[in-house]
């Protein structure tokens, strides 16, 4: 037996899952940026208990440069920064998507029950 979609409902599953792979490439991103902001927030807590004249070792590529406390705690509080304000962008994102997710799941659904009803 074979089943004829409609070409707007396929449009609108077409879409829906547009959308869906969106989500998920956006949460992998969040995700990232989450566990990157856990190092740097691991890593600010361990500076502030280093005395200021402690040899502080900052990873430049593959080797390791000696350098001051004060500029390496300046560079991660701006990568946190950073990372806090991409973070909350996605999180907008991610719930424009969910929104949208849902509509759109809405709209086939009535259009599913609509061709059900019309083939009864």
């Amino acid at each position: 037996m074979s089943v004829n979609i409609p070409p707007q409902l396929q449009q609108y599953l077409k879409q829906l899952d547009d959308l869906q792979n969106s989500y998920s490439v956006l949460i992998n991103q969040k995700q990232s940026i989450e566990a990157q902001l856990i190092e740097i927030k691991t890593a600010l807590e361990e500076l502030k208990k280093t005395p200021d004249k402690s040899e502080i070792f900052k990873l430049a590529g593959s080797v390791l440069i000696e350098t001051k406390k004060a500029p390496v705690t300046k560079d991660l509080e701006e990568a946190e920064s950073l990372l806090s304000a991409r973070k909350k962008t996605i999180e907008k994102q991610e719930k424009t998507l969910t929104d949208n997710i849902k509509t759109l799941s809405a709209t086939v659904n009535q259009l599913i029950q609509k061709e059900q009803l019309g083939k009864v």
